[in-house]
């Protein structure tokens, strides 16, 4: 796993993560053919709308407990 490699990853706020994450999302857009170009446009409309309301998210560890608690 690349995060194994880069240990201080784990230790940046949540969201500097996602910032993160969609800086090196749209890295691989720009060097690459769109060929998916409805996912690329969901990426993007769920990143303006963290933009616009980031109290609507859910951290993974809340995800995570929602969905084993509801496997219980």
């Amino acid at each position: 796993m690349i995060a194994e490699r880069y240990p201080e990853l784990a230790q940046l706020p949540d969201e500097d993560k996602l910032t993160l994450m969609v800086e090196l999302w749209q890295d691989v857009m720009d060097d690459s053919p769109a060929e998916n170009p409805a996912l690329a446009e969901f990426v993007e409309k769920r990143w303006q709308e963290y933009q616009l309301h980031p109290e609507r998210v859910s951290t993974w560890s809340e995800v995570k407990s929602r969905l084993l608690a509801s496997r219980a």
